[in-house]
């Protein structure tokens, strides 16, 4: 089964995601913020994809996905950015870093049709 990473720090959201996908019957981890998402990354590199939060307190969403596909372990990992509000271009990865995004609120069908599609 595939294995998902969420790093997203409304706890909220990070709970509703983790049940939702868990029901869906993927395994699923959280992270309540980037900086120890990218540890868990580094920590076991078996994910299928990454759902990161863009912007968070230590460590923003694009700081992650810049790691990520800087580490040879973790660079081809797919991502899917959420993000609360409709930040400067500059605040996002490069495009071609990640796989899509989704402003909040989101519709959790359309999150479930895209992990399905990238896993």
């Amino acid at each position: 089964m595939a294995r998902i990473l969420i790093i997203e720090d409304e706890p909220t959201i990070n709970m509703i995601l983790r049940e939702v996908l868990t029901d869906e019957g993927y395994e699923v981890d959280t992270a309540p913020e980037g900086r120890s998402g990218l540890n868990i990354l580094r920590g076991n590199s078996n994910f299928n994809l990454v759902i990161a939060d863009l912007r968070m307190p230590d460590l923003s969403g694009k700081a992650v996905v810049e790691a990520m596909r800087s580490d040879a372990n973790l660079k081809d990992i797919p991502v899917i950015i959420i993000t609360g509000a409709v930040p400067d271009s500059d605040e996002f990865p490069a495009p071609e870093s990640y796989q899509a995004t989704f402003g909040k609120p989101f519709d959790l069908m359309d999150i479930l049709a895209k992990v399905e599609e990238l896993v």
